[in-house]
């Protein structure tokens, strides 16, 4: 099994979106997801635009957590001295997404939480069309389909492929019968 690491990204839309957001952290953590976010990053002084560049790139997925705040700083509906550390962080991801759709469609992962909904995800990760990972609960249970997809380990297996049915036809050669027609 691969366990993956990942990079979290959400908006401080309030004190209880992002507890939740640290509670879906800790629960990853628990689950041996190993996550970088801003919560856990310590005291020294960051350089927030290159540290979310940086663990963008360098983890296996990131994590976009669904907001109202999310979805407006990612729609361009906020002025630039609201949610600076979003509006940089989801200009590098339409920028990834940009340089190469294909693999940076799989590597950013829109998460719906608790209390949120799909039209909380920015329209340019495409909500409906693609697929997206709903988090019912904050519990074990609820990232089941989110850690099936980090881990690679889907919920059904193709079974191998079985021998085919020979049928054989109903008049002509090989018939039921046809030999039996061309002899005197």
């Amino acid at each position: 099994m691969h366990l993956p690491t990942v990079f979290i990204t959400y908006t401080h839309d309030s004190h209880e979106h992002c507890a939740a957001v640290q509670q879906f952290a800790t629960l990853l953590s628990d689950k041996h997801i190993y996550s970088e976010n801003d919560f856990w990053v310590g005291t020294d002084r960051q350089n927030w635009g290159v540290w979310a560049e940086k663990y963008i790139d360098e983890t296996d997925y990131t994590l976009l957590i669904a907001s109202e705040g999310y979805r407006r700083v990612g729609e361009g509906k906020v002025t630039d001295d609201q949610n600076r550390g979003g509006a940089w962080e989801i200009a590098h991801l339409r920028e990834r997404l940009q340089q190469a759709r294909s693999v940076w469609t799989e590597r950013i992962l829109p998460v719906v939480l608790p209390g949120h909904f799909i039209t909380d995800i920015p329209i340019f990760l495409q909500p409906y069309s693609c697929t997206r990972y709903q988090v019912p609960t904050l519990d074990e249970h609820g990232i089941v389909n989110l850690y099936r997809g980090l881990t690679r380990q889907p919920e059904h297996v193709r079974p191998p492929m079985g021998r085919p049915l020979i049928l054989p036809p109903k008049s002509g050669p090989g018939s039921p019968g046809w030999e039996s027609r061309l002899r005197p």
